[in-house]
């Protein structure tokens, strides 16, 4: 730790100096009861002694607190904590529901433009990484794919500075998206299989109705 960084100035570097303690405070997120330290350790992806020295320094800033003793000890955010009320926990729900918000976003513009909406690939099977795209299937009747079309191109210049990550969609008509299914096109097949539907119809049922 460089200590030209006060601690009252920057609290942030201190918390988050050490690997893992970001997985700790996100595995005590809900929790209002608290966790043992095995559990908690389990809940973040950790070996028990990875997770005991993240535990200790972040007890040590005042941001976890344990209740118990012995056996019986839990630990649990510390709530009275000022900088856990006011910048751990809307920082880390806001991280919580930023996947959300984007499914509602894209969601909300594709409604009243496309049949339906599918992400799908990485996003989809929640392996996004850097640089990956959200891959997004859009249908649309043959009067509307023009329309649908530029819509999207532009909903998708406003999207990668929105979320940090680019929007690659995949406009057909219905009968497209039939046609390369009864060709037993990969793409449709794992589509059908993984993606999540966002509205306004499911891809199944629009391409059942067909």
């Amino acid at each position: 730790m460089n200590t030209r960084f006060n601690l009252l100035e920057h609290p942030l570097n201190w918390v988050f100096s050490r690997t893992g303690s970001i997985a700790i405070l996100r595995a005590l997120l809900d929790s209002r009861e608290g966790m043992s330290g095995r559990a908690a350790a389990r809940a973040a992806g950790m070996n028990h002694q990875t997770c005991a020295v993240a535990v200790n320094r972040l007890e040590g800033l005042g941001v976890l607190k344990r209740q118990g003793s012995g056996k019986t000890q839990l630990i649990r955010l510390n709530a009275e904590n000022l900088l856990v009320r006011d910048l751990l926990l809307p920082l880390l729900r806001g991280e919580r529901d930023f996947f959300g918000r984007m499914k509602a976003d894209i969601s909300g513009w594709a409604g009243p433009k496309a049949l339906c909406a599918v992400l799908f690939g990485s996003v989809a099977r929640l392996e996004a990484e850097p640089g990956s795209d959200a891959d997004l299937l859009l249908l649309a009747s043959p009067a509307a794919k023009a329309a649908l079309t530029a819509a999207a191109d532009e909903f998708r210049r406003d999207f990668a500075p929105r979320y940090g990550i680019r929007l690659s969609p995949v406009i057909l008509t219905v009968r497209e998206a039939l046609g390369r299914l009864k060709k037993g096109d990969p793409l449709i097949k794992n589509i059908m299989r993984e993606g999540i539907d966002l509205g306004p119809a499911k891809l199944k049922e629009v391409l059942n109705d067909a």
